[in-house]
């Protein structure tokens, strides 16, 4: 990502069930996100596209192509803006002071030795990409690890992964993400970036 610069030119190449290439240009780069706005002046991502796509961010450096790996996720400020998440080997950095944001979004919490059926749902007071604060519930306090479902809006599809307690406080408990897909880390990623784009915009 740092071989990126402001105003580059760069290629979003989609997979989805017909190709899409979008001719982006570079707005800025934090870590392994790179917020990019369309070149064209047209919204990057078609109204039926699911709201995170995997891809490749493709562009000249050093007298080559590159395509870095990665998930493409709309903006938050306009319709032509898009955020990458580059998952390509690459490892993504937690911000504390900046890297928790407040979203709509529900915790489904298994007991390890509970079945499918039986769980905890408690709403998300805020979401890194690291981990989450929920709020307190009674049965949490049963155990230090849970498997997770986190539902995100209204996203019938959930990140799955495990979620372990780093800290209890009288309303709430803050808990860590385990054995996290790197595409779903990278999902976390273009959600936390577009509600911190929201927030300063």
């Amino acid at each position: 990502m740092r071989r990126l610069k402001q105003q580059q030119s760069v290629e979003v190449h989609l997979d989805s069930e017909d190709e899409i290439v979008v001719p982006c240009r570079v707005l800025r780069v934090e870590g392994s996100v790179a917020t990019l706005e369309s070149a064209g002046g047209d919204p990057v991502l078609p109204g039926n596209t699911a709201p995170a796509l995997p891809g490749y961010l493709v562009f000249e450096h050093a007298g080559g192509r590159v395509a870095l790996k990665g998930i493409a996720a709309p903006g938050a400020n306009t319709q032509t803006a898009l955020l990458f998440v580059v998952i390509d080997g690459v490892q993504l950095p937690e911000r504390r002071a900046a890297g928790r944001v407040e979203v709509e979004a529900q915790a489904r919490l298994f007991l390890p030795a509970a079945g499918d059926h039986e769980y905890i749902e408690t709403p998300l007071a805020d979401l890194s990409i690291s981990g989450m604060r929920v709020e307190r519930h009674p049965n949490l306090d049963v155990e230090t690890r849970y498997r997770l479902e986190l539902y995100i809006g209204d996203e019938p599809t959930p990140i799955r992964c495990d979620a372990e307690v780093a800290r209890r406080t009288a309303t709430h408990i803050g808990m860590k993400f385990v054995d996290l897909r790197d595409t779903d880390q990278a999902v976390l990623a273009a959600i936390v970036a577009s509600r911190q784009s929201a927030v300063h915009a």
